[in-house]
């Protein structure tokens, strides 16, 4: 069964997926580390504006 030929459509389909496999993990690192950089500008924003609420 799996020695049969392939077409064309699954060879670009499996190379396809195999690139998406290979970049995940960057990606993904990419993803937390905005997210963690986000976070940070939030809670930095919200001290702030805890902050000057405190302050009047």
């Amino acid at each position: 069964m799996l020695s049969t030929p392939r077409g064309l459509l699954f060879w670009i389909v499996v190379i396809i997926l195999l690139f998406l496999i290979a970049i995940a993990p960057v990606q993904t690192a990419h993803t937390l580390i905005d997210i963690a950089h986000a976070l940070g500008k939030f809670f930095t924003g919200l001290k702030k504006f805890v902050e000057t609420l405190s302050a009047t």
